[in-house]
């Protein structure tokens, strides 16, 4: 059984997932305070905890997982499925990866507003190294006050263009809020908050089915999301995750 991540992480970037070449293990690091801690992921598909403290094994985090049983007897029910698609989910155990700070997702969903997702976890990535910090060759996403000495020439100069106002503007009031509420922020529309929702939280049930990435599934991996959400969003939305892992994976 192979064990992957989605999105699947870059080897340097240090949000939501970085890979540590040394340990071949899935790794993050996160603050807590001013302590700077290090989370590992198990390989063991069978626990619904699969986060770990460093190497003391104490379980810290459950995380959603989709239900792949169920996932398989449909597919393997499904006349229009690809067979690539079907051998991937036979294989693979896909986990969700963490779910964003308001910061993060308030970024990825601007920067989703000008270009794909594809594009996107570039620029992120970018962003990332731009303007976030480094530690031991590894950056992760700058903090609120990180963000708020930003200009809106440097998001402009960045490759933001006409959102750099909108980003500089979002951050401001993003002290003010918890992430239920990001989707009163001015610019953030009924598609960009489905995506927000999606990125805040991880809950990809949310996750606007009939947009390109969906017509892309359809097409390939032979499965139609929005056909499935008008019966189970919960359950449109396991198949995307496992879908969407499935197309980063061919790329």
């Amino acid at each position: 059984m192979n064990f992957r991540l989605y999105p699947h992480p870059t080897d340097s970037i240090c949000t939501p997932f970085v890979y540590v070449r040394e340990r071949n293990a899935y790794s993050r690091y996160f603050f807590v305070g001013s302590s700077l801690n290090l989370i590992s992921i198990t390989n063991k598909v069978d626990s619904s905890y699969i986060f770990i403290v460093g190497g003391d094994e104490k379980t810290i985090i459950g995380e959603r997982r989709p239900n792949r049983e169920m996932i398989l007897d449909y597919l393997l029910h499904c006349e229009s499925v690809s067979k690539s698609f079907l051998d991937y989910v036979k294989n693979t155990f896909v986990i969700p990866s963490f779910p964003l700070s308001k910061e993060e997702a308030f970024v990825k969903t601007i920067i989703r507003q000008i270009i794909n997702a594809k594009q996107a976890k570039k620029m992120f990535s970018n962003f990332v190294k731009e303007f976030g910090y480094k530690k031991d060759g590894l950056y992760s996403f700058p903090n609120l006050e990180q963000l708020e000495r930003v200009s809106i020439y440097d998001f402009r100069k960045f490759g933001l263009g006409f959102k750099a106002e909108r980003m500089w503007s979002g951050i401001r009031i993003l002290k003010t809020m918890d992430k239920r509420e990001l989707t009163q922020i001015n610019g953030i529309g009924s598609w960009s908050k489905n995506i927000l929702e999606v990125e805040a939280h991880k809950n990809y049930s949310l996750y606007p089915f009939g947009d390109k990435s969906g017509e892309k599934i359809k097409n390939i991996c032979g499965i139609d999301l929005i056909k499935i959400a008008r019966k189970s969003n919960k359950f449109a939305g396991d198949l995307y995750v496992y879908a969407a892992s499935y197309m980063e994976f061919i790329r």
